[in-house]
């Protein structure tokens, strides 16, 4: 009686890897459903049968509504918003001690590599430079993409 036990656990793990490995559930009859994996039918023991329950997963298409292409992403965009962030943040301004922004995050930049094996402390200024300039490069690209696009598609007419 214990080697049946284990047998018909074996079975039944074997139907539950079959139906997540395949991606589709078992149906409730499944003596008269071949497996996709081993070409062999697969059949649940008479003792199984009435103790474990298995629903049919239904796949319902639906139908397309969203743009797989919603970013729409142009070259020309990333390339001009690139050089529209880096142009102004290369002026020099009072805050950053006469120097701009570029400049100053440049700076931080080589001299935290002179220091290669340890990294920029926490209390460095690189991280504020870090942090705004790209923040300023993802916003101009960002504005970029949607006024490119809205020009593009006639938003703004």
């Amino acid at each position: 009686a214990e080697s049946k036990r284990i047998n018909t656990h074996t079975t039944v793990f074997k139907m539950a890897a079959i139906s997540c490995i395949s991606g589709v559930a078992l149906p409730a009859r499944i003596s008269a459903r071949r497996s996709g994996i081993q070409g062999k039918a697969v059949r649940m023991p008479r003792a199984v049968r009435g103790s474990v329950s298995v629903r049919a997963m239904k796949t319902v298409a639906e139908s397309k509504t969203f743009d797989d292409d919603w970013l729409k992403a142009d070259v020309t965009v990333h390339l001009l918003t690139l050089f529209g962030w880096t142009v102004p943040s290369g002026i020099a301004i009072k805050s950053y001690g006469d120097t701009s922004l570029l400049a100053a995050f440049s700076a931080s930049i080589g001299e935290n590599l002179a220091n290669f094996p340890q990294g920029p402390g926490l209390e460095d200024k690189f991280w504020l430079y870090l942090l705004t300039w790209h923040i300023g490069l993802f916003s101009t690209m960002l504005l970029g993409q949607i006024g490119w696009q809205g020009r593009k598609q006639g938003y703004f007419k």
